[in-house]
């Protein structure tokens, strides 16, 4: 049995602001992913493109990734974020440095 889909409210796009989140468009993991950055605490939202286990940053798992080259690039388009929390879609929340640790992860899939 499968679920029914949802149908949001609104279509977010990259670059709308609501109540106080800016929304990141990140293919790649999924087609619409998003990232919603907090921008007064400097929070970001990465949903399924990133995971932190408490040790290391990383991209989404492999098998669950529909398109990698795609996740690449939205890896990339994060790390010219400023923000001091991550907040993936698995594993631990990552504070501080969180922007750094994204930036050097992004400087090994170059």
């Amino acid at each position: 049995m499968g679920s029914k889909p949802i149908i949001p409210d609104i279509l977010l796009k990259d670059g709308d602001r609501v109540d106080g989140f800016l929304c990141v468009s990140l293919p790649g993991h999924t087609p619409g992913i998003i990232g919603l950055l907090i921008e007064g605490s400097k929070v970001f939202f990465s949903g399924d493109i990133l995971i932190f286990d408490g040790k290391s940053v990383g991209p989404g798992p492999t098998f669950f990734t529909i398109d990698h080259a795609r996740e690449r690039e939205s890896i990339m388009r994060i790390t010219g974020r400023d923000f001091k929390t991550l907040l993936a879609g698995h594993g631990v929340p990552l504070h501080p440095g969180a922007a750094t640790k994204v930036g050097e992860l992004a400087d090994t899939l170059q």
